[in-house]
């Protein structure tokens, strides 16, 4: 299969690299519990996916309904769900609110993205200019929430973990979708998961895709469990 080439110039994160050290973000909520460590994500495979009907298929009775927002392959009370990531403003280095709406479990989440814009589905994520993905930690500071803003050279090609960006590993998957993983567990904190365009610059009012790791935290409301069936009204709802 032939990528699209929006997909070709995003996977900037399959190279293998030589890693920094993760860095932990600073939590809200200090008695934040330890993640679910224990639940390590499976070997990255394309061919363990598949896409039917515009979902993609990445567990057993799990199908991402649609690519407007990131998707996250999280584990509760030793089940996997699937969780979508809310988004919020940035502008500048100042993300608007005081804490993320994604809550997620697992120390290790396998995050899944659509970066093309040939799809039946509407809002993709990662749509539109070539688009570099960044992982990194929020800092949290008398309710304020602030994030390094990185230019797309420093996260493609040989500079993906110079610090604060934490390394990641990506695989390209059928019809447009990316795997995103963190080469190492995420510690209780604040994270963002953070769309950089080739054209954008690191300053004005853009979005970021914010969660936070917290292994005590409740059930986020949105969750799609195995089996779960949604309608075509729910599935073409645009998530924020």
């Amino acid at each position: 299969m032939r990528l699209p080439a929006p997909l070709a110039l995003a996977l900037m994160f399959s190279v293998p690299l030589c890693c920094a050290p993760a860095l932990s973000a600073q939590t809200a909520d200090p008695a934040a519990a330890p993640p679910n460590g224990a639940i390590t994500a499976p070997p990255a495979r394309a061919d363990s996916y598949s896409v039917q009907k515009g979902e993609l298929i990445v567990a057993p009775g799990l199908r991402i309904p649609n690519g407007n927002v990131p998707w996250v392959l999280d584990t509760v009370e030793g089940k996997q769900v699937l969780v979508p990531v809310h988004h919020a403003a940035i502008n500048g280095t100042a993300i608007e609110g005081t804490a993320s709406k994604t809550p997620l479990h697992s120390a290790s989440p396998v995050f899944f993205v659509h970066t093309s814009d040939r799809t039946e589905n509407t809002g993709d994520s990662g749509r539109g200019v070539p688009t570099g993905w960044a992982l990194l930690p929020i800092t949290v500071e008398g309710g304020t929430r602030t994030v390094t803003r990185p230019k797309f050279s420093e996260v493609n090609g040989a500079t993906v973990c110079v610090p604060p960006v934490l390394c990641t590993a990506a695989e390209s998957l059928p019809e447009g979708w990316l795997r995103i993983l963190p080469k190492s567990p995420l510690t209780p904190g604040e994270y963002a998961l953070l769309p950089v365009p080739r054209t954008s610059a690191t300053t004005g009012t853009l979005v970021v895709y914010d969660f936070t790791i917290d292994g005590a935290a409740p059930k986020a409301k949105d969750e799609v469990s195995a089996g779960q069936n949604l309608d075509s009204t729910k599935k073409k709802k645009r998530i924020r």
